[in-house]
């Protein structure tokens, strides 16, 4: 959940670094810091709090052969400069960023204490450090240092490293992502995603699990196990990973207003009127043969999953939806013949990729990603991009659209059903339209500058609806917000309910209308204030937002922009960093 970058070569250390953490911010923003190595000597610099507080004290055209720079995400110690990094080794020989968590770092730190080792932070990733300078002065070769120290941590990490006196810049990789670029006129670079690379390499290679190496400015040499690997380098599309507001105040904003465009994308990538679907068929018959498909994410990307699984269920299809982070304890029923559905933007999610550790290789999976040669994209047997592009604001919103865009495609394709993909289009249509109508959303939002707790409820597919916007009013907002099935209000919620509580209910459904609006009839009783979000065809006088009409079960394209919209904007008016909300980050890489 942090974020890495580092090169060697002839660049511009300071504007390469600096640039290259502003691109990873998203990932962390507690602290930062950078190195440089130069004429054996190595200038360390650190800040607390974002990107432009390190810019402020480190000198311009500071001079270096190498560098390597870190945005951090708290995990072990309290956010303070010394517990930024780059953390260095207890005799300053070692120097280096981490992303990730070590298991039994604090075994490592008593190993290490036992030896007169003295610590100076409370990171795991300064005994990292000084476990890999404990191998140097046994005698060890920087590169034999590292993979003594890898054989000894349990845990994930990518490792960025300078040696005291050593050229080169090293680097490990055990289940977080790095990214290795080979670099324009004798440069060499790495990062812990593609976007710092993008303007200083031409080449790419994603590093497996437990991979280690060195490079200089001219050769990149890695290593697994001991014994010497080749990398595969290959090209990326820069307009994939654009860093440009485009005119837009924030992400957020440019990203929803992207969501229709991915919905719209996936279908022609996916279905045309004369083919119809293009699904490669071994992975519909791996679908279609199983006896339950089980879809599995976090946050937002379960969200997508349950209405997934919903649409699958509501067309013929066994399907469940699971936490990744519960599926993994064993808890809930495996079934005989399933076909696992794995749903993340990043690719890199923890808690989906100790999943892929217990499905195994023998049982057919599919990545439903963003990233592309991602962890989770390189494990499945399949996999399908949502092709939404960089998605920066640290709350997603377009890549919700395309996962559940493409799982519905998925599901049509399984039953040859072109109506699906034209349902799809249709619901791009609405979802646009609601957030041409800003304006009304804001004169909404503009009532919930006050609220302190808030209801979304609805039933059928627009109760996941609420799910997803009751994450984004909490991600956002900072608003304790809880979505609930219509049904559900009387089995306990409903005690909750107080005078000027605010409750949004979507109604996308003709046939469950009058069941929802006489849910609100009771929330209204008990002195809630209601605001009803309805399709056209459901819509009734003194409703607060009506959006263009779609089938039912696409309603939640449209109901979620409103509630990404109704997010964003009352973030806005209370003045919060609607990109970087407090104690999150982008990509979830720890358990």
């Amino acid at each position: 959940m942090c974020g890495i970058v580092g090169g060697i070569g002839n660049l511009d250390y300071r504007e390469f670094l600096l640039s290259g953490l502003r691109k990873l911010d998203y990932r962390g923003y507690d602290s930062a810091g950078l190195a440089f190595y130069n004429n054996g000597k190595i200038s360390l610099y650190r800040a607390v709090g974002s990107v432009d507080n390190l810019a402020s004290i480190v000198p311009e055209g500071h001079p270096g052969t190498a560098g390597i720079a870190h945005t951090r995400w708290a995990t072990h110690g309290g956010v303070t400069v010394e517990n930024a990094h780059p953390q260095r080794s207890y005799d300053k020989k070692v120097y280096l960023v981490h992303n990730g968590v070590i298991d039994n770092y604090k075994e490592l730190k008593a190993f290490l204490a036992e030896k007169g080792i003295t610590f100076r932070s409370d990171t795991d990733t300064e005994v990292i450090a000084s476990l890999i300078s404990y191998f140097l002065n046994e005698g060890e070769s920087p590169l034999n240092a590292i993979h003594g120290a890898m054989k000894m941590i349990d845990g994930s990490y990518a490792l960025a490293i300078l040696f005291t006196g050593t050229p080169g810049l090293y680097f490990a990789k055990n289940k977080s992502p790095l990214v290795l670029g080979r670099g324009k006129g004798r440069i060499n670079c790495l990062a812990s995603d593609y976007a710092p690379l993008m303007d200083s390499c031409t080449g790419f290679a994603a590093l497996e699990d437990g991979t280690y190496g060195v490079m200089s400015q001219n050769a990149v040499i890695a290593f697994k196990d001991g014994r010497n690997i080749a990398l595969a380098f290959s090209s990326r599309d820069k307009e994939d990973y654009s860093y440009d507001l485009e005119g837009y105040p924030h992400f957020m904003l440019k990203e929803i207003h992207e969501g229709p465009g991915v919905m719209r994308k996936n279908v022609k990538n996916h279905y045309d009127a004369a083919n119809g679907y293009l699904f490669d068929k071994k992975l519909l018959d791996q679908i279609a043969e199983s006896d339950e498909i089980v879809l599995l994410g976090c946050g937002s990307s379960h969200y997508a999953s349950e209405a997934a699984a919903a649409f699958f269920n509501t067309n013929g299809f066994r399907a469940a939806s699971y936490i990744a982070s519960e599926w993994i304890h064993g808890i809930y029923p495996r079934p005989k013949k399933p076909f696992y559905i794995l749903i993340s933007q990043s690719g890199e999610t923890a808690d989906l990729i100790s999943c892929l550790d217990m499905i195994g290789e023998e049982t057919p999976t599919l990545g439903i990603v963003n990233a592309k040669d991602s962890t989770i994209a390189r494990r499945c047997s399949n996999v399908l991009y949502i092709e939404a592009g960089l998605e920066v604001a640290v709350a997603s919103t377009k890549s919700f659209f395309g996962q559940l865009a493409l799982m519905m495609l998925v599901c049509g394709a399984l039953r040859k059903d072109k109506t699906v993909a034209e349902g799809i289009l249709a619901a791009a249509d609405s979802a646009e339209q609601v957030i041409a109508m800003a304006d009304q959303i804001d004169a909404i939002s503009e009532k919930f500058i006050a609220a302190r707790d808030a209801f979304f409820v609805g039933r059928g597919f627009d109760f996941f609806a609420g799910e997803e916007s009751s994450l984004k009013l909490k991600e956002i907002a900072y608003v304790h917000s809880e979505a609930y099935p219509g049904g559900e209000l009387k089995h306990g919620p409903i005690a909750l309910i107080e005078k000027d509580i605010p409750v949004v209910a979507f109604v996308g459904n003709e046939e469950l209308s009058k069941l929802i609006r006489s849910n609100v009839e009771e929330l209204l009783a008990r002195g809630a204030t209601p605001y009803i979000v309805s399709s056209k065809g459901c819509s009734k006088e003194g409703d607060a937002f009506v959006f263009p009409e779609v089938r039912p079960e696409f309603a939640p394209f449209p109901e979620i922009a409103f509630g990404q919209l109704l997010s964003y904007l009352l973030s806005i008016r209370r003045g919060l960093n609607v990109d970087k909300p407090r104690n999150l980050a982008k990509s979830v890489t720890v358990h």
